[in-house]
């Protein structure tokens, strides 16, 4: 499974800038004394709040590169408390996002405003870099929501590790690289066959009315709501979701998290809705007509975490899904899936969430791990994916 790249964006403001100015060398000198250059050692408490707000500047700044705002923007504005290179990166970086944010203006009405928050860490220093590890939670609020019960914004959560530098003329800190831990691993697949069947459609927004239409859903056994019966196949579409929606930021703790966790955590909201397990133990696990999570990898099934074994057991071995020949199709509970590269191997999944009529779907996944997600920004950000759409 490879991630869909979505953890977005940050203008530093007054407070951050004043804060890596006043933030000079302040260990006391008899630590300094004591500890060798090459040892790392825990960050004073003020220390860290003030790298904890310049790394809060620095995301909204980011963030702030795709909203409305930042698309419109002549030049992008980068962290004045960087390091030369890491500005010069930053800048091509802010204006790619810019570039987004334009087409997602264009695709759904884009993003009003965005809202970062960050939780600290883990902070030490060794001699003149100091690194701070901290989880930024986003919300990117959508410009025309129409209704009550229609997601607000786009949310998403990421851990990052964060590396300063110490400037030799003035001592101040200035922030010199960004790691964001956005999942590796992939999950064991299977050596499958090709798919026969085409993928789903992924149409623009002047097109959706193919496949959308009232008729159509009611066909698909939805209504033009996106709703669906809430035991439609004994499955309980609501606890799916409900799921998702809990679950989305902070893995459950009964399960264990993988590197890249789209299809564990779609497989547990599947579970909660009543998917019934299938198989265990070592020796199922690479039965493509077994679905189960085991207290280790090596009694999990393939088909739990894998996003191409899942495909497999969910629409050709178990016929728990049935694929949609169009995106627009789908409801709540539904489950879509993405071959970026178009390599007849499939690499992420997610849940729809929430609707909004036959106009919006949202969508939710982990790694990145992201709450309501527009499937119109999807489709503009990856216009050459293949889609597969499952009706659960």
């Amino acid at each position: 499974m490879r991630k869909i790249a979505s953890g977005l964006p940050g203008a530093l403001t007054a407070a951050a800038a004043a804060a890596v100015v006043a933030l000079t060398t302040a260990a006391p000198a008899s630590a300094a004394a004591a500890a060798p250059a090459d040892t790392a050692q825990p960050l004073a408490a003020t220390d860290v709040r003030a790298l904890t707000t310049v790394a809060q500047g620095y995301l909204q700044q980011r963030a702030d590169s795709v909203t409305l705002a930042g698309a419109r923007r002549l030049a992008p504005a980068v962290p004045e408390q960087a390091t030369p290179t890491l500005r010069k990166t930053l800048g091509t970086e802010f204006a790619q996002l810019a570039e987004q944010g334009r087409a997602y203006e264009k695709a759904s009405g884009g993003y009003s405003r965005a809202e970062v928050t960050v939780t600290p860490g883990k902070a030490e220093r060794k001699g003149d870099k100091a690194t701070l590890r901290l989880n930024e939670k986003t919300s990117l609020f959508y410009p025309n929501v129409r209704s009550a019960d229609e997601p607000k914004a786009e949310e998403y959560a990421l851990d990052h590790t964060l590396t300063f530098t110490r400037d030799a003329a003035n001592g101040t800190w200035m922030l010199a690289e960004d790691r964001p831990d956005i999942g590796s691993g992939d999950v064991t697949t299977y050596n499958t066959p090709p798919r026969t069947e085409a993928p789903a459609q992924g149409l623009a927004k002047e097109d959706r009315r193919t496949g959308t239409s009232g008729t159509d859903r009611a066909a698909a056994g939805q209504n033009t709501a996106g709703s669906k019966p809430s035991l439609a196949a004994g499955y309980n579409y609501t606890a799916m979701v409900n799921y998702a929606n809990k679950y989305w930021q902070h893995p459950n703790s009964a399960y264990r998290t993988y590197g890249n966790d789209c299809t564990n955590f779609v497989s547990q909201a599947m579970k909660a809705g009543g998917w019934q397990q299938k198989g265990s133990g070592f020796w199922d696990r690479k039965d493509k007509d077994k679905w189960y999570y085991g207290g280790h990898t090596w009694t999990t099934s393939y088909t739990w975490a894998g996003a191409e074994n899942w495909y497999w057991f969910a629409t050709k071995y178990s016929h728990r899904t049935r694929a949609l020949s169009n995106v627009w199709q789908m409801g709540l509970g539904d489950v879509l899936q993405a071959d970026w590269n178009r390599d007849n191997t499939i690499d992420h999944t997610m849940i729809v969430t929430g609707f909004h009529g036959t106009d919006e779907i949202y969508l939710t996944y982990h790694t990145t791990n992201t709450h309501n997600r527009k499937l119109t920004n999807l489709l503009a950000k990856y216009p050459h994916t293949w889609w597969y759409a499952h009706r659960t």
